[in-house]
């Protein structure tokens, strides 16, 4: 029963592919493999934490001034120069602008895309936020909102919602923890002989 109450707690936190990873290791008495599933959850979570807060700080910057124009041609850039300044494929930007996210304009006569230096900017956004694991539809808002206002308060709340998020999955990781702490603890009080 504890082994089950330790498995369902793990899965809140960590998801069924960690949770079940620690208690098999921990069927197998695989105890110090157990401890290291958790221990690289917690750095991951740590780091999806410091990558947030400089995704903050950047998005902030690039939607006060726009994006760093040094280097980009005033006429802009085509999508495959775009797509490598970012280290991203065409795709993902076609797909942004089918999304809605992206409204390269189009050259006349040949049609391709071209982006001036806000759309490269919003690019830059978009990128950031889909590091940071934003569905396309929790971006929209945030880039229909900078275009129609240069408001910044949907960013702000997108960043404090994933913030909140991780915040939520730490506690629930802690949880988890102490659970599969009482497991450990009352398995090997179990596994002492009686006197």
């Amino acid at each position: 029963m504890r082994a089950l109450l330790a498995y369902r707690a793990l899965l809140r936190g960590f998801g069924p592919v960690h949770a079940r990873a620690i208690m098999q290791a921990v069927h197998e008495g695989d105890v110090a493999g157990a401890l290291a599933v958790v221990d690289a959850c917690h750095a991951a979570l740590h780091e999806e934490r410091r990558s947030l807060q400089a995704t903050s700080e950047a998005l902030e910057i690039i939607a006060r001034r726009g994006p760093d124009a040094a280097g980009l041609p005033r006429s802009g850039m085509r999508i495959g120069e775009v797509a490598a300044l970012l280290r991203v494929r065409t795709s993902a930007l076609r797909v942004w602008e089918a999304a809605g996210l992206l409204a390269p304009g189009r050259e006349p006569g040949t049609g391709y895309r071209w982006f001036g230096p806000a759309e490269v900017g919003h690019a830059q956004m978009i990128k950031m936020l889909r590091d940071n694991r934003y569905p396309l539809d929790q971006i929209r808002p945030i880039m229909d909102r900078l275009r129609r206002t240069g408001g910044t308060e949907e960013l702000h709340a997108a960043v404090a919602r994933r913030r909140e998020e991780l915040t939520r999955r730490a506690a629930a990781m802690l949880a988890g923890a102490a659970r599969l702490h009482d497991h450990l603890s009352a398995a090997r009080e179990d596994a002492v002989p009686a006197q």
